[in-house]
């Protein structure tokens, strides 16, 4: 299996789902909007001139950084600087590839169906309906259920919540940044946290584990890294399969987890249903 070193927790993705979930009334609505449609200027800029340019406090500005979980206004812009200079190369196809591609358009859409289907059949291969039944299990004894993802796994995790309420189940599923911290609050003993990750990097799952394990609930860690290792992890649930190496952003990732999460969701409904 590859899993190729993409950035999961981009901070370009977190300011656009931040948009698109607030109310354009929101002071913080108008500086994410403001950063984003001047999104060039924000490396080299100073807080006063955003302010300036957002109508808005330098303060203010400081606070949002916070509130997008990172810990200054100079780490913000260097989190942003980073983001660009990755998004520069979003689509790197080899020479050979983007020679075929520049002759046939054709052989692009055959080369990213056939990946996809390739990934997919690895990922079938790899799963135990045993392991469906225990995951589904899981989840019916647990009194609350919590999803954690970066970046297109909040999204697999958003559409997985709304699913799994069609069976009578409510799961919490958070979408800004920062949210699997600032809220950890309502998870208790009784609770099963449901980590989605395609790569499971250690210095960023170290401290959610950490800070998860406070509140002693049952965690279980979805994942295509087949050597992550974690003892305060309850089950740590692996699946094979393949991701692209000619895009920054996840593909076939996102299929795997979404094709996991809606067999999981259909087996539920089929040993749960009332």
């Amino acid at each position: 299996m590859t899993i190729h070193d993409y950035n999961e927790v981009d901070i370009l993705y977190t300011l656009m789902s931040y948009v698109n979930v607030s109310s354009p009334q929101d002071m913080y609505y108008a500086i994410a909007h403001t950063i984003l449609t001047h999104i060039d200027q924000i490396p080299s800029i100073s807080i006063n001139d955003l302010a300036d340019l957002c109508y808005t406090s330098p303060a203010t500005i400081s606070r949002f950084c916070k509130d997008m979980n990172c810990k200054s206004f100079v780490n913000f812009k260097n989190e942003i600087a980073i983001a660009l200079e990755i998004a520069r190369n979003e689509i790197h196809l080899s020479t050979q590839d983007a020679q075929k591609v520049s002759e046939d358009p054709d052989y692009l859409k055959k080369k990213m169906y056939h990946e996809a289907m390739e990934s997919l059949a690895l990922v079938e291969k790899s799963i135990d309906m045993k392991d469906i039944d225990r995951i589904c299990e899981m989840i019916y004894q647990a009194k609350k259920v919590h999803m954690l993802g970066y970046q297109f796994n909040k999204i697999i995790s958003n559409d997985f919540q709304m699913k799994m309420l069609k069976h009578r189940k409510f799961v919490y599923a958070f979408v800004e940044r920062g949210d699997e911290i600032q809220r950890l609050d309502i998870i208790d003993k009784d609770s099963l946290v449901i980590i989605i990750t395609v790569r499971a990097r250690e210095q960023l799952m170290k401290a959610l584990i950490d800070k998860i394990k406070e509140h002693h609930p049952k965690i279980l860690l979805l994942t295509m890294n087949q050597t992550y290792q974690n003892d305060d992890i309850d089950w740590i649930y692996r699946i094979d399969g393949t991701e692209s190496q000619y895009s920054e952003s996840s593909l076939q990732g996102t299929m795997n987890f979404l094709s996991l999460l809606n067999l999981i969701y259909v087996r539920y409904g089929l040993l749960y249903r009332e």
